[in-house]
């Protein structure tokens, strides 16, 4: 077979990726004859998922001379390739077909390469909003982050900053449900003296505790585990689990907040809005003729 141009081999690819079924023969057909193109070799092609944003759309990065050069959709995936190539293709037969990926997804190179992505741990080096780092190891960040001290000592700040070994204060899960039920007694109280008497209950009932307390005056504040806060952005099944137990069950802070992104914003409430429509028409339809 003849060897391809650049245009008839960019025209037989972009074809392919709207033709559907005929992509896999149309861009193993653009491919043939290109044994020395090296981005579509599989030795030089990484697998991986994208994480531009909180969809995670399956990824191939292509490798020219070792730098990613080009990032398209996994042909093996339905969220990138419809209908997906049979997960025993040849390897060889993959690297040459190419899935579709948004432009923000393609735009991962720039993520990778940009000279400021942020690659090690960065740590204050000068008064808060001087805007000075110094880089340090994970090691020394995760010492610092679990056992705390006066990490700033060498900045002139002789402060204590408590690490997450000391705000594990409370560890007992029943005595943590036995104040929960008392805090909520106080709330629902209105009248200002019996609830200045049951804050004074509690502080008799817990009293071997409360060291352990942000404020003891203002139980509600719960205790010193809920100085930490765990927030995330992009937070899906797996990795939630894992998230919600360690803060939430493990170490018994309620301070777990999340939000979003954009794509992953729009992808939700446009794919809730559909799938609601559609039950509600489903459920319209069904109950204005049943029998």
């Amino acid at each position: 077979m003849e060897k391809l141009s650049r245009r008839e081999l960019l025209k037989l690819s972009g074809a392919g990726a709207l033709l559907g079924p005929l992509a896999l023969s149309l861009q193993e057909a653009s491919a043939q004859g290109m044994e020395a193109y090296e981005i579509q070799l599989p030795e030089t092609t990484i697998y991986s998922s994208c994480l531009q944003c909180n969809t995670g759309c399956p990824i191939k990065v292509k490798l020219y001379e070792g730098v990613a050069s080009k990032i398209d959709g996994n042909p093996l995936s339905p969220w990138t390739f419809r209908p997906h190539l049979p997960l025993n293709t040849p390897v060889d037969v993959v690297a040459k077909v190419d899935g579709a990926l948004c432009p923000k997804g393609q735009a991962g190179i720039q993520t990778a390469y940009d000279p400021y992505r942020i690659r090690k741990v960065l740590k204050r080096a000068g008064p808060r909003g001087s805007g000075k780092w110094e880089e340090i190891s994970f090691h020394q960040a995760v010492k610092e982050i679990v056992e705390g001290g006066k990490l700033f000592a060498h900045l002139g700040d002789e402060r204590h900053y408590p690490g997450l070994k000391e705000l594990w204060a409370l560890k007992d899960p029943e005595v943590m449900n036995r104040m929960a039920q008392a805090v909520r007694a106080i709330w629902a109280e209105k009248n200002r003296e019996k609830k200045q008497a049951l804050v004074a209950k509690f502080k008799e009932v817990f009293k071997d505790y409360l060291h352990a307390l942000i404020d003891p005056d203002h139980p509600d504040l719960g205790p010193k585990n809920n100085q930490v806060v765990s927030a995330w952005g992009r937070l899906k099944a797996g990795r939630s689990d894992f998230i919600r137990w360690f803060f939430g069950q493990s170490f018994g802070t309620v301070n777990l907040h999340g939000h979003t992104t954009v794509c992953q914003g729009s992808m939700y409430f446009t794919g809730k809005a559909r799938s609601c429509q559609e039950l509600c028409v489903r459920v319209c339809v069904r109950g204005a003729y049943r029998s």
